[in-house]
């Protein structure tokens, strides 16, 4: 019963939080803020969370696990040449952004250029080999093979959910027309043709 209420208690904290970030964004949400909206006192949200920036963590971890492990599966469920699995990666960044593209703004792409993110990169960084340990179990034989092209992780995912985040930017600024997930396919042969081309230049330089 502690337990069920203890859990009810932190699930209403997030809840209230996340409308106020995706509303405001994470800079700009108070302690008071997150009191009045959820309705939990200061002490509660001390005691479950350890502070404000708890909190937001608990934000950042669980939206951060939500996008790349659905690309992940993308990545992981297509059958044939590892690019255009990681063009499949691409186009289900796309997909994730468009569900909601406000959410995705706030939670996703403006903890990517935070002062936030900056001062909890440690966070980060072991969030991000746990997320990404599956598709990098999978790389793995493909790039000693390669059938991918031998580059750093992070400038593979880069390559990937670069083109894919930019083109959403462009989108909520209007300068793209249309539905956002229009644009998937073309993101998608767009990373996976460029992957291809760096894996035959590096064959033809080996």
């Amino acid at each position: 019963m502690v337990q069920a209420r203890s859990r009810t208690t932190r699930d209403r904290v997030l809840e209230a939080a996340t409308d106020l970030v995706i509303e405001a964004g994470h800079q700009n949400v108070s302690m008071k803020d997150l009191v009045e909206r959820s309705g939990v006192s200061n002490g509660s949200i001390f005691h479950h969370f350890g502070s404000k920036d708890g909190v937001v963590e608990a934000i950042f971890v669980r939206e951060r696990k939500d996008y790349l492990g659905h690309v992940g599966a993308s990545i992981l469920a297509h059958d044939g040449d590892p690019c255009d699995a990681m063009g499949e990666g691409a186009k289900a960044a796309i997909d994730h952004q468009a569900r909601d593209p406000q959410r995705h703004f706030r939670l996703i792409s403006q903890f990517s250029h935070s002062e936030w993110l900056s001062r909890n990169s440690g966070l980060w960084a072991e969030l991000a080999v746990e997320i990404e340990k599956p598709v990098m179990v999978w790389a793995m034989p493909h790039l000693a093979e390669g059938r991918l092209p031998m580059l750093p992780p992070a400038t593979i995912q880069s390559l990937m959910l670069g083109p894919a985040e930019l083109v959403c930017h462009q989108w909520r600024a209007g300068r793209i027309g249309g539905k956002l997930e229009d644009q998937g396919p073309i993101v998608r042969d767009f990373v996976s043709g460029g992957l291809k081309t760096l894996r035959d230049l590096q064959a033809t330089a080996n």
